[in-house]
């Protein structure tokens, strides 16, 4: 069976991340610090043993164990996940995900201190 992943972040609203967020930072004008967002970081649908692989990056060891599927940002290092999308065939699938990915960089680090203010 194929796999794909798409990874979201939720997280407390501020103006501070407004800019990282899906939309443009100005549709975020009237919404009240602290209402939950959620923002698509970037989308993986290549096959199964490159998802695989995807998965150990992420700090997952079985991806259909579905209880490990709550990423934590410390523990993701950004660099490696760009060498390992810079490795796959077909610059079609690649460069919008490496191009997505760091985009994603910043709302990454956004949301993880967002959330370790929270904590």
């Amino acid at each position: 069976m194929g796999m794909s992943a798409e990874i979201f972040a939720i997280g407390p609203f501020s103006a501070d991340i407004a800019d990282a967020l899906s939309y443009p930072a100005e549709h975020y004008n009237n919404t009240r610090a602290g209402v939950p967002v959620v923002t698509s970081l970037f989308t993986y649908m290549p096959g199964s043993s490159s998802s695989r692989e995807f998965a150990g990056l992420l700090g997952i060891t079985d991806p259909w164990d579905f209880n490990q599927h709550k990423l934590r940002a410390s523990v993701v290092d950004i660099a490696p996940l760009k060498t390992f999308f810079g490795t796959l065939h077909g610059s079609e699938i690649t460069s919008p995900i490496l191009r997505d990915l760091s985009a994603s960089e910043r709302r990454v680090s956004t949301f993880t201190s967002c959330r370790t203010a929270e904590e």
